[in-house]
């Protein structure tokens, strides 16, 4: 019956997930790992598509498939990351101390990440409401409760991690 209250708390979980490698103050690979690449038309995460390592102030990313690095290459200079093409097998991803812009950018990812997993809860929840429609039986207003709950939960992420984000640069925001 509720089979939509356990896909919800999946989606929470992923999200939850995503948001944790995010680290305050510096990028790192955790943040670089929610990124995705469009590779023959799929948007896969970056994290999926090699291995990544800290060398001193850099990320070094190493595809599996090295005909891959031009795509991560340009996905990561599109989301304005000092990223380049090390060699024609590995990306190189400068991580200095990250600026304000970067801080704000860092959060608008965050909240991004968490605009996905909402519309992700708002579609189990129209998937949720016509079963219970065809079937004839459940109730709609468990599937709302649920699905407010979710959504509130995600928001409480976004607000944790953002407000982290902004902490950790001792600045204050309007």
């Amino acid at each position: 019956m509720s089979d939509w209250s356990g896909r919800m708390k999946s989606t929470i979980k992923l999200f939850a997930e995503q948001i944790a490698g995010i680290r305050p103050g510096k990028v790192g690979v955790g943040f670089l790992e929610t990124f995705r690449v469009s590779i023959r038309g799929n948007l896969v995460p970056i994290g999926k598509l090699g291995a990544m390592r800290v060398q001193g102030d850099q990320v070094h990313i190493s595809p599996f498939d090295p005909a891959t690095v031009p795509a991560i290459v340009r996905t990561l200079v599109e989301a304005k990351m000092n990223a380049y093409a090390l060699n024609p097998s590995t990306v190189c991803v400068g991580v200095p101390p990250a600026s304000v812009e970067q801080q704000d950018e860092v959060a608008r990812h965050v909240k991004s990440l968490g605009e996905q997993a909402k519309i992700a809860i708002r579609g189990i929840r129209q998937d949720s409401r016509k079963q219970i429609v065809s079937r004839g039986r459940g109730s709609l207003n468990a599937v709302q409760a649920d699905t407010d709950a979710a959504i509130a939960e995600v928001d409480a992420l976004v607000a944790a991690k953002v407000a982290g984000l902004v902490g950790s640069s001792g600045r204050r925001r309007s």
